[in-house]
């Protein structure tokens, strides 16, 4: 990695955050990982340092904390942010379910294991290593190329395919099956007309799909336990 993983500790227990940042620093020294750590007392502390043009790679999260809590927080970023890598910080897991809205990459429950938060910090690294993946069409004898990470949704339309995105739509002449091998673990396909990314899920129910954008897709009959798996293997 040429430039040095951004981390962001936010918690308003001190000590805690202390004891975070010391672990973090010992991760980076034994895995060989240039790392930039700051904390951050309060939900607050952290939005005032981004609007600021502070930019990060992985956000360690409490949930539990004065003023705004770290679901709400983590809300707010992803409006606007689908990369940032969120591990959430808890003392109970009452709170797991919750990760289907906010994309987290993981869960650390107080106290925290070492050994569980180098492994999650090594995905996050791994996650910021990995070369941008794109899905190209063909539209208007043009080459357009999609971010998959930006892929909300894919709907087959007659004999055409929308891709739904973050930054919009692009109607292409193809059938869905020509796209989906190029599509990879990060999707999965609801019915034969429909397509999601499984980092923009918000909810899971045995009839559909909740999407981030409030988009709902409906879910094959009998797929609600494979999607879920699917959620789990990709997270």
């Amino acid at each position: 990695m040429e430039r040095a993983m951004r981390i962001a500790i936010c918690d308003d227990e001190h000590q805690q955050a202390q004891y975070i940042k010391m672990l973090v620093g010992r991760w980076a020294g034994e895995s060989g990982t240039k790392a930039d750590i700051e904390m951050y007392g309060s939900a607050e502390d952290f939005k005032a340092a981004r609007e600021g043009g502070k930019k990060h790679d992985c956000l360690l999260l409490d949930i539990q904390m004065g003023g705004q809590d770290g679901i709400g927080l983590a809300r707010e970023i992803r409006r606007h942010d689908q990369k940032l890598s969120i591990v959430f910080v808890t003392g109970h897991t009452d709170y797991m379910s919750q990760g289907y809205d906010v994309s987290a990459l993981h869960y650390l429950v107080k106290p925290i294991d070492e050994g569980k938060l180098f492994e999650v910090l090594d995905k996050a690294a791994k996650n910021l290593a990995k070369e941008p993946e794109f899905l190209t069409l063909a539209i208007n004898r043009e080459e357009i190329f999609i971010p998959l990470c930006e892929i909300v949704h894919i709907e087959a339309s007659l004999h055409h395919i929308v891709v739904n995105t973050v930054a919009g739509q692009h109607k292409a002449k193809m059938p869905l099956a020509a796209i989906e091998n190029r599509l990879g673990d990060g999707f999965f396909k609801c019915t034969r007309s429909f397509i999601v990314g499984l980092r923009y899920v918000r909810r899971i129910s045995k009839s559909e799909v909740i999407l981030t954008d409030g988009v709902s897709v409906p879910l094959g009959r009998g797929l609600y336990k494979d999607i879920n798996k699917a959620f789990i293997k990709y997270f």
